[in-house]
């Protein structure tokens, strides 16, 4: 099936989580971050739409001209009925450049000021103070979650803000009663989970009072182990590779041909859940899995102890 072109609002893909109840506010076509497991670049629609703009995806761009971008995302929501959106499927709402301009705050006030009834905010960048402030005064509103790694000491995303920086924002949030998720997204099975990197950064993550925790764990495919196999020391991509079982691709979504990865090898992920969720437990966080599957499928089914989300948890 064709892939629907790149919309500023669209509706949430049936099949994921929370199958479909939701819309997805995509304001612009790229993203700046240089997360090296990127899956976004790969997508047809965000391709097609780097074209149309003639831009790369490095170098993101507005899908409208940035005095009409606001105002057509209320229109929309607006006349599709959202009432809850998520920002952002393929690029990230906190795109530095975006926040430095002010159309970051401009959207995000738009939709704040709209009949939406919750803005999801996922993102690996950084909120400025008037962004910590809308969110602040629309605390009601927005669900803020800060996609973070325990283990930083290598170069998967070479252009983030620093560690500390962002979860201060998500800690000045989530004491502002803003509800606030840390997503320790994407996790690298043996790792991102070994206790000597874990659990300092979660006795961190508790001492700043974010006690709401979502994981789930990397995903690969040729085109992304290309890029890690041109980006990474050979070593480090040995052992990330080493946990993958290359001989199955999985489809996540039944109607998208692109959502196809390897996945971790079952033995290796259940032990790496039972470790993180273990640890979760054990320091008394609220804490799923992260499981963006087409159907309620085999992650609940195995891994009931580790609470797998369906959709709702970070809303």
């Amino acid at each position: 099936m064709a892939a629907e072109p790149l919309r500023v609002v669209a509706k949430g893909s049936l099949g994921a989580c929370w199958y479909g109840q939701y819309h997805y506010v995509e304001p612009w076509a790229g993203c700046s971050h240089g997360c090296q497991y990127c899956y976004a670049r790969l997508r047809t629609p965000v391709i097609d739409k780097l074209r149309e703009l003639d831009t790369v995806y490095e170098n993101p761009r507005p899908l409208l001209p940035a005095a009409e971008l606001p105002g057509r995302i209320a229109a929309e929501v607006r006349t599709q009925g959202a009432r809850i959106v998520k920002l952002c499927r393929y690029t990230d709402i906190m795109t530095p450049a975006f926040v430095q301009s002010g159309l970051t705050y401009e959207i995000l006030s738009a939709l704040a000021k709209s009949p939406v009834q919750r803005i999801i905010v996922t993102t690996k960048g950084l909120p400025d103070g008037r962004l910590l402030a809308l969110m602040r005064e629309y605390k009601a509103k927005f669900s803020y979650n800060a996609a973070v790694r325990p283990a930083a000491d290598f170069a998967l995303e070479p252009h983030l803000a620093p560690l500390e920086d962002r979860l201060a924002a998500a800690a000045v949030l989530r004491r502002a009663g803003v509800q606030t998720t840390i997503h320790l997204d994407p996790l690298v099975a043996g790792i991102d989970d070994e206790a000597v990197k874990l659990r300092p950064f979660l006795y961190d993550l508790r001492r700043r009072g974010l006690l709401r925790v979502m994981f789930s764990y990397l995903l690969l495919c040729d085109p992304i182990l290309e890029r890690l196999r041109d980006k990474l020391p050979p070593r480090l991509l040995d052992r990330i590779v080493a946990a993958y079982d290359l001989t199955r691709l999985d489809r996540y979504l039944p109607r998208d041909e692109q959502t196809a990865y390897y996945s971790t090898r079952p033995e290796l992920k259940r032990a790496s859940v039972n470790r993180v969720a273990g640890a979760l437990r054990e320091l008394g966080f609220e804490f799923a899995l992260c499981s963006l599957k087409s159907t309620p499928g085999p992650e609940r089914g195995q891994y009931r102890d580790a609470k797998p989300c369906d959709g709702t948890f970070y809303a």
